[in-house]
């Protein structure tokens, strides 16, 4: 059935659709280098290079670079800590057959927080971002969430007003920047969680 008041729903990548089902991957590489899980997730995705990449304002193998001087790694080995550290990540299923059953009712848009070769990346190893029809990534239009500048770039393209669309991300500040514009928004903290909460702001 479909909702009468809401014409598309968004969704976050990271941590959503594609999620670290296994820490065990990073994790070890993380304590071969004297740190937690969390010390080697926050330097690889909050470190400055991290930042500058996520806003476009330094290309994604630059921030590579500077974690293989970090840690001293060859070539080689760099490529051998990249396969460790993305090693569990694996698509929802779950999420991608609902994100499917909502396509022909609803527009689907995808905004992410990524670097510049996200989009190849994901294209070459997942194949499926034909599933949105907007897929929007930060450093692509210079711009990352919680600024509230993208959600309404987003909105533009999509050709959808704030309280026309549904916002779904697991990060509470990119929320609470999505509901100060009037966006219903849904703050993923499980697959199933997301699913029930987004079909009940659709009637559905």
């Amino acid at each position: 059935m479909k909702s009468d008041h809401i014409k598309a729903v968004v969704f976050d990548m990271g941590g959503v659709f594609l999620q670290t089902k296994d820490k065990n991957p990073r994790t070890r590489l993380a304590h071969r280098f004297g740190l937690s899980y969390d010390e080697m997730s926050q330097l690889v995705f909050q470190s400055e290079t991290a930042q500058l990449a996520t806003m476009g304002a330094i290309e994604e193998s630059a921030h590579w670079d500077f974690i293989a001087n970090h840690f001293d790694l060859n070539e080689a080995e760099m490529v051998k800590f990249w396969d460790d550290f993305w090693g569990g990540d694996q698509l929802d299923q779950e999420m991608i057959q609902f994100t499917k059953k909502l396509k022909p009712d609803y527009a689907i848009g995808l905004l992410s927080n990524a670097w510049d070769g996200a989009r190849d990346y994901l294209t070459r190893k997942f194949g499926f971002l034909d599933i949105f029809d907007v897929s929007v990534f930060s450093a692509e239009v210079k711009m990352a969430k919680p600024d509230p500048q993208i959600y309404l770039w987003m909105l533009d393209t999509m050709k959808v007003d704030a309280s026309e669309t549904i916002f779904v991300d697991d990060f509470i500040e990119n929320i609470l920047a999505a509901r100060d514009l009037g966006l219903n928004s849904v703050h993923f903290t499980r697959t199933s969680q997301a699913i029930t909460e987004i079909k009940t702001i659709l009637g559905t």
